[in-house]
């Protein structure tokens, strides 16, 4: 995984709370199933754009020591 950032991005605390509020929310709701699969999609493209930003993955690498 040397070039991925998206665990990083994934293990933000931010992030962490975002998808546990999206995950509860969609719970409280009738038909939960397409909901819960619908966060998760947003959540996965979130993550995925934010891994490519230069910006995040020059934060990574000065948190790694590279």
């Amino acid at each position: 995984m040397a070039d991925s950032y998206v665990k990083d991005a994934f293990l933000m605390p931010q992030n962490l709370v975002g998808l546990g509020i999206g995950v509860v929310g969609a719970a409280m709701l009738p038909f939960t199933g397409p909901l819960l699969l619908g966060v998760a999609a947003l959540e996965g493209l979130y993550l995925v754009s934010i891994s490519k930003n230069p910006r995040f993955q020059r934060m990574v690498r000065s948190r790694r020591g590279r």
